[in-house]
């Protein structure tokens, strides 16, 4: 699906086809923000599963377009090639620090057991055994990655399109919201607001949904 679907649906709300209550600069600028907030409240919208290399040692960085990571899923083997490898846990590094206080120092393994994330610095995780220096292996890991900047209508449409209705709802609500607080249109912001989190059935922890740091 392209942008310019979103920004049609859009100017149908607004009774606004040729961009004059609102430019089509500020349009565009409204998807951006819809988007920003989506990945916001639902990072998983953003979700991206790929194959990893593995550096040598414990300590692993997310690849460049990387926000914070979702999961370590398992193991690919030697240079990442193998379609099938052995699972990858989520465990505890306070209780790994407390019964292996040198596993950082350990010889490194072609196989990990497990990995260790914590969400105050999302674009690191750890693994053990640690990483070989040769042969390199590979993990697939899932994570939340940049979302492209929209530019114009004939964009592709960034995430999945069972997001479109709540983007549109967040440009509604950005749109409107500049008004007068006096002014229908404001509580009309506020109503596309809340038709926003309901779309995505956002509760008070939904997050916890997709944040590695809350699962066993």
């Amino acid at each position: 699906m392209l942008c310019s679907v979103i920004l049609q649906n859009v100017n149908f709300a607004l009774d606004d086809p040729n961009n004059t209550k609102f430019s089509l600069t500020q349009k565009i600028l409204a998807i951006n923000s819809a988007l920003q907030a989506l990945v916001s409240y639902r990072p998983d919208a953003a979700s991206y599963t790929t194959m990893m290399l593995l550096v040598a040692g414990t300590r692993q960085t997310l690849p460049s377009d990387g926000v914070r990571l979702l999961k370590v899923i398992r193991n690919r083997g030697q240079s990442g090639l193998s379609d099938a490898g052995r699972a990858i846990r989520k465990a505890d590094m306070l209780v790994q620090d407390a019964l292996i206080p040198d596993w950082h120092e350990t010889t490194g393994q072609t196989v990990v057991d497990e990995y260790f994330y914590d969400s105050i610095t999302p674009k690191d995780f750890y693994v053990y055994p640690p990483a070989p220096v040769s042969p390199v292996i590979g993990v697939d890991i899932s994570y939340v990655r940049v979302l492209p900047t929209i530019t114009a209508g004939t964009d592709a449409f960034p995430v999945d399109d069972y997001f479109a209705p709540a983007i549109q709802e967040w440009m509604l609500y950005l749109l409107w919201g500049g008004d007068d607080k006096q002014n229908q249109n404001y509580a009309d912001a506020r109503s596309h607001l809340s038709t926003f989190f309901q779309l995505l059935q956002i509760k008070a922890a939904s997050d916890g949904a997709v944040n590695p740091k809350s699962k066993g």
